[in-house]
């Protein structure tokens, strides 16, 4: 649309959702790059969030590859003709080295030496994880190629990933020190939402919080 000389910006939508629950996130087990795949109430979880955007019109669905965040997008898709689930490893959860599968009680044990992580992720790292800088680095050059999405195909975009990867790209998005993303509550099966102008190469200058860490629970549904 235009008005006078000027073209009114094009607002664009992107969805945000954690994968539905798992039996390790139901355990507090570090889930990381291990191939969990969803339990039967994250089914129930992806079967939701896939109703809760069945009418929306989706331009591209974003994954992560391993198979928690595979499946909850197929349940996307499969409300929308040919949309195609453009699976990628970048969209990876923070890699937990020897971590991955122990609970935090099983870290502190094993690990004694190593627990100054959960008090600074940015600047250590799990024994044989992935440093926080490259896991940083990943997601914000994969966010940069997701935003850039042909501005002339409508619709909303739409990432399903992991939880550490969200809260990251909320950090990102709204200026919010890296730092604090512990500070953001994003649960398994849970919606988010930014609106931002499409085209613009800095999208926290336009960018608004629409909506964090929806649920069915909040929803209102048993």
């Amino acid at each position: 649309m235009v008005n006078g000389n000027c073209t009114l910006p094009h607002v664009r939508r992107l969805w945000l959702v954690r994968h539905g629950v798992t039996a390790w996130n139901h355990e507090k087990r570090f889930c990381g790059h291990s191939d969990v795949p969803l339990s039967e109430p994250g089914n129930q979880q992806a079967q939701w969030l896939a109703g809760q955007l069945h009418s929306r019109s989706i331009a591209a669905l974003y994954s992560s590859d391993l198979q928690r965040a595979q499946q909850t997008a197929t349940r996307i898709a499969q409300h929308h003709e040919q949309l195609a689930i453009r699976a990628s490893e970048v969209w990876r959860e923070l890699f937990f080295g020897d971590w991955e599968g122990l609970t935090y009680t099983q870290i502190a044990e094993q690990y004694p030496l190593h627990t100054d992580f959960f008090t600074d992720p940015v600047h250590t790292v799990p024994p044989n994880g992935e440093k926080f800088p490259h896991f940083r680095q990943r997601v914000y050059t994969a966010l940069q190629t997701l935003i850039r999405f042909d501005e002339t195909i409508p619709g909303d975009l739409v990432l399903v990933s992991h939880g550490g990867v969200i809260r990251l790209l909320l950090c990102f998005i709204l200026g919010i020190p890296v730092a604090r993303h512990w500070q953001l509550r994003i649960d398994p099966g849970s919606l988010s939402a930014i609106d931002f102008v499409s085209g613009e190469q800095d999208i926290s200058a336009t960018a608004l919080l629409s909506l964090l860490n929806w649920q069915q629970s909040s929803a209102g549904i048993d």
